[in-house]
């Protein structure tokens, strides 16, 4: 009689932990872009500054380096003609605030698109051009996972990434690969994954952001650290780990052992006729 009570005990202990969620903070992302002052750069004009143009996206950062030693430079937003407007590297109050030494580095997030001539205030002729795009909006995309002959629809958007693919591993993860890093948007259905949601990815573990969630699915936001490209999401459930007629089965297996229990307490005889 106590060992089946202690069944009972430890299959519904078990069911328990499943549904514990787990919990890290995510990691924050920033893309750099980088450009060189290379040998030279104080003789030289529109090849000063490598590359030139530097294309970049909103929300980059560009890191202008000063390897023309033993010359100090700048990479002050202006012109020659017209000096400089202020927007990053000096103003036309103090054009030569911002030097950038030999081996030294300066940078400078872009916020809007644009066209941002620059050029050295220390030696005129270097001149560069910051060539910053516009979110041109999210790219939809959608994968299919399949396990079992059943089919899994994910659907999501991004402004970098534009296609993915996934495998579900069952009772484990939902191992979904991108084309690239960046920020994305997942929408998942709940017959496949449900419960509390993270994300790992390499060896980061991201909480993501629940934008909705309804009856059928959850859109959460997240963001694909820089260099990676395959992330596993957990959930409380994943299936076929404990799927909901196996549930089912078991609470009603449990009762049938309480009720003998109590039945066999109270009586002389078990449910099958035996004392």
């Amino acid at each position: 009689m106590n060992t089946k009570i202690a069944v009972a005990v430890g299959m519904a202990a078990i069911f328990a932990a499943m549904l514990i969620p787990i919990s890290t903070p995510a990691p924050a992302y920033a893309a750099d872009v980088n450009v060189e002052m290379a040998p030279g750069a104080s003789t030289k004009t529109t090849d000063a500054y490598s590359p030139n143009p530097v294309n970049v996206n909103v929300g980059d950062t560009v890191i202008w380096t000063n390897n023309d030693s033993p010359n100090t430079h700048t990479a002050t937003s202006g012109t020659p003609s017209a000096g400089p407007d202020g927007k990053f590297g000096g103003t036309a109050e103090a054009p030569f605030s911002v030097t950038i030494a030999p081996r030294a580095t300066f940078s400078y997030t872009f916020t809007e698109a644009g066209e941002f001539p620059y050029y050295c205030t220390l030696h005129p002729a270097m001149v560069g051009t910051v060539m910053v795009a516009g979110s041109t909006g999210p790219t939809e995309f959608s994968t299919t996972a399949t396990l079992d002959g059943n089919e899994y629809v994910i659907t999501g958007k991004s402004e970098t990434v534009q296609s993915a693919t996934a495998e579900i591993d069952a009772s484990e993860a939902v191992v979904v690969t991108f084309d690239t890093d960046g920020e994305v948007e997942l929408t998942l259905p709940k017959t496949m994954i449900s419960g509390n949601i993270t994300v790992q990815a390499g060896d980061e573990t991201v909480v993501p952001e629940v934008l909705s969630e309804n009856a059928t699915s959850t859109t959460i936001k997240f963001t694909v650290p820089a260099g990676e490209t395959e992330v596993d999401i957990k959930g409380t459930m994943v299936i076929p780990e404990f799927p909901v007629v196996v549930a089912l089965i078991l609470g009603a297996s449990i009762a049938a052992i309480i009720g003998y229990t109590r039945f066999a307490k109270g009586s002389t005889t078990g449910f099958f006729g035996r004392v």
